[in-house]
């Protein structure tokens, strides 16, 4: 369940620099903020959903599969 979480952070951290990227850099995309925030707020909104769904649709297909059974029954081969 822990690496669940860590899936959800790291996306959210790469999301929010992604969207400081775009914010930050020359691209004009600041005066489209200021000029339309209802949809900049949805646009972000939906991407987070997006990227939930994407994420969690992975994993849920991993478990059904078998595969995460098999990933865990691997040994690590840090420690002898």
């Amino acid at each position: 369940m822990q690496s669940i979480f860590k899936i959800i952070i790291t996306y959210e951290i790469i999301f929010f620099l992604f969207w400081n990227l775009l914010y930050y850099s020359s691209s004009d995309i600041e005066n489209w903020f200021e000029e339309k925030i209802l949809t900049v707020i949805f646009t972000i909104l939906s991407t987070m959903a997006l990227g939930f769904t994407l994420v969690y649709v992975v994993y849920i297909s991993i478990k059904l599969t078998g595969v995460l059974d098999k990933i865990k029954s691997v040994k690590d081969p840090r420690r002898n």
